[in-house]
């Protein structure tokens, strides 16, 4: 059984990750499965940010969980906002249940574990691209669910802040004080105290405090 993607018609990939011997790994190998196909590299936020707006007709976006300028899921919710209509696949070294669970609550339509082999990659880029979802086999949905529904629920919640009110979130949990914030993300305090007032009221909460003690089990900066 061919689990490739020759079988689908490609015309760009977008590669997003920080890692250069990764990402030539990765484009040596679609290269060979799917010839004539293009293949957009980005190893930050920003370049991302910039090829997403050069290439917004790609058929599929390979995105690392974590790289230069990405607070935890920052990117696959800007990108989840920004252009609803691209597969997403999250990639990472990072494939706790919990990972995968918020991946996919935030938006991807697959998740591959970095330890896993060409052929397996190969089998999720084509089930996503096929218009399934592919996650791992031990990923059990249910018995996540089942287990800690209350965890689900506050992910479910943080998934439907803005990429800017995660990036505020995930400051505040690491401490940072709202001048921090506005100085690290060049907005001012102001900016600052209007994200912080929506995700409060987004989380259900009442205060800083509040916030910080309910994300506590959500990796949002992994």
């Amino acid at each position: 059984m061919n689990n490739g993607i020759d079988s689908i018609t490609i015309d760009k990939i977008i590669i997003a990750d920080d890692h250069p011997m990764f990402r030539n790994a990765l484009r040596q190998s679609l290269a060979v499965e799917q010839a004539g196909c293009e293949i957009i590299e980005a190893e930050s936020s920003e370049t991302l940010r910039t090829e997403l707006r050069l290439h917004h007709d790609a058929d599929l976006l390979i995105l690392d969980l974590n790289m230069p300028g990405v607070e935890g899921f920052s990117a696959l919710a800007y990108v989840q906002k920004k252009y609803p209509d691209l597969p997403i696949i999250m990639i990472s070294a990072n494939d706790k249940p919990e990972t995968i669970m918020h991946a996919k609550l935030f938006g991807a339509l697959g998740f591959v574990s970095k330890s896993a082999s060409i052929e397996d990659i190969r089998t999720g880029l084509n089930t996503v691209l096929a218009g399934d979802t592919y996650f791992p086999y031990q990923f059990n949905e249910n018995r996540f669910l089942e287990h800690d529904q209350s965890l689900a629920e506050t992910t479910q919640q943080v998934a439907e802040l803005t990429p800017q009110q995660l990036n505020v979130l995930s400051m505040i949990k690491k401490g940072l004080l709202n001048k921090q914030i506005a100085y690290d993300l060049n907005i001012s305090e102001a900016t600052v105290k209007a994200h912080v007032t929506a995700i409060m009221r987004k989380l259900g909460v009442n205060n800083r405090t509040q916030a910080v003690m309910k994300v506590a089990s959500i990796d949002l900066s992994d």
